[in-house]
């Protein structure tokens, strides 16, 4: 019974092992056993992990697609055509959507700035009019641009960070491509989370090294010459089977609910890997959408989706399992000039923002399909338990681009799309719009969300105001 007493008190449980001398770790999702009674907290006391994440995509939303014609909880407002998505996963009760934010006075400014804005809160300088930001003469779409205070997720983490393997984990899926008007927008194109100036944390955006990320970790590296370094592609085992007989034993002495549980989930770890494993051969969905009917990661553009599934999957196994409490998703950088040829758009994203009624349609498409992997990401949480609940009910998810409109570039209604109950905190089904308040207030609310002490933020549109609007 000694690793039964273990679980019960352990906020964090992985089955370890060794693939040729590489140790390997699977983290185990947090079971009924490690809870209290009613499934709301752990055995010992401590709160479950509410994490918060964010996804970001780049050049803004059209919001003719985008705003639903009424506010209101419940059946009182309707998803917008470029939200359907999320109701076609049966996500409407998990958005909280606040409309109408504006960056100080809604003024003319392009990408570089609104990402410094929508991510950081402002550069450090006070600014509290659009004007005041050319008094600092500082770069935000040259190659010199960067982030000049911390992103907030960053700062989330340094506050909400114990005993998680990961302080924070950086994820992507496109690389960075201008093909407008050739304008180097530094690190905040290429990068979301940054601790400083040029001090950024690179996204993964390979699933395979991502997956040798997460099951390397808390254990001793491999060292010397010859030493295999790739679990998934260079050694035959699998990572289950060096721990299959630990977890064969776990379950014995596990309820059957936790019993199911730890199947579910190395089932779906197996399936993870055979798709790494088959990297480049091709494969097929058969739509069900489920972990173990994955394409394999691709090769191409083309198969954009199948990267992004296996992304989110692996996302939200490492949340399940508490290897960190905060997370950021790069799906495309600020000012993002990629193609998209998985939906039949073949001209660069934000030149088509800046084009005529069609190519603008063509723009507004891409918006739609980036939210059918936003959506497929909570989707992915949903699905997965946690205590009495599920990973969406302890997460909240911060969805921002860094512009509102990219056709004008002026600062005056963002569209946020929240995902998740934040532990209870965020009733869901919910449209907000409050036009002419700040983006800063949102994320002050945020972090007050996960627990912390803040009570001001930003530097541009510095504020002690929330938004009490969206809570429970």
């Amino acid at each position: 019974m000694e690793m039964f007493k273990k679980l019960r008190v352990s906020r964090r449980f992985a089955l370890r092992g060794a693939l040729s001398g590489i140790g390997v770790a699977m983290w185990l999702p947090v079971l009924e056993a490690m809870c209290n009674d009613n499934g709301t907290a752990f055995a010992a006391g401590s709160p479950l992990p509410t994490t918060f994440g964010i996804f970001f995509w780049g050049n803004g939303i059209h919001r003719e697609v985008w705003t639903p014609t009424s506010t209101g909880d419940g059946d009182a407002w309707q998803l917008s055509p470029n939200l359907q998505p999320f109701g076609d996963r049966n996500l409407k009760d998990a958005m909280t959507l606040v409309t109408g934010l504006d960056m100080m006075d809604a003024k003319f400014r392009g990408n570089g700035w609104g990402v410094v804005y929508v991510l950081a809160g402002g550069s450090g300088d006070p600014c509290t009019v659009t004007a005041d930001i050319d008094k600092y003469k500082r770069a935000y779409e040259t190659a010199e641009a960067t982030q000049y205070q911390p992103t907030i997720d960053q700062v989330i983490a340094d506050a909400m960070h114990t005993s998680e393997p990961y302080k924070s984990l950086e994820t992507g899926i496109l690389e960075y491509v201008s093909n407008f008007d050739g304008v180097d927008m530094g690190t905040v194109s290429k990068n979301l989370a940054h601790r400083g100036p040029y001090e950024f944390l690179p996204p993964e955006r390979d699933p395979t090294q991502l997956f040798n990320d997460l099951f390397k970790a808390g254990m001793p590296a491999a060292t010397g010459p010859g030493m295999p370094l790739d679990i998934s592609a260079k050694l035959r085992k699998s990572v289950l089977d060096t721990v299959l007989g630990d977890a064969n034993r776990l379950k014995t002495r596990l309820g059957s609910v936790d019993a199911q549980r730890l199947d579910a989930h190395m089932a779906g770890i197996r399936a993870l890997e055979q798709r790494l494993g088959a990297l480049g051969t091709g494969g097929g969905d058969n739509g069900t959408g489920s972990c173990a009917t994955l394409m394999a990661p691709p090769t191409t553009l083309a198969d954009l989706t199948a990267k992004s599934k296996m992304m989110n999957q692996l996302i939200v196994a490492a949340l399940a399992c508490n290897m960190t409490r905060v997370y950021s998703h790069l799906w495309s950088g600020a000012r993002d000039g990629n193609t998209y040829p998985i939906i039949d758009v073949g001209a660069g994203h934000i030149g088509l923002t800046h084009g005529d009624e069609a190519e603008n349609a063509q723009a507004a498409s891409i918006e739609k399909y980036i939210m059918t992997q936003y959506a497929d990401l909570a989707a992915a949480m949903k699905a997965a338990p946690m205590g009495a609940g599920t990973v969406l009910d302890n997460t909240l998810l911060y969805g921002i681009s860094e512009v509102a409109d990219p056709r004008t570039l002026i600062m005056t209604d963002y569209h946020v799309v929240l995902m998740g109950h934040a532990g209870g905190k965020l009733p869901g089904n919910r449209h907000v719009r409050l036009p002419g308040r700040k983006v800063t207030e949102l994320q002050l609310t945020m972090q007050q969300l996960m627990g912390m002490p803040a009570t001001t933020w930003g530097s541009w549109d510095k504020t002690s105001k929330t938004i009490p609007e969206i809570l429970a």
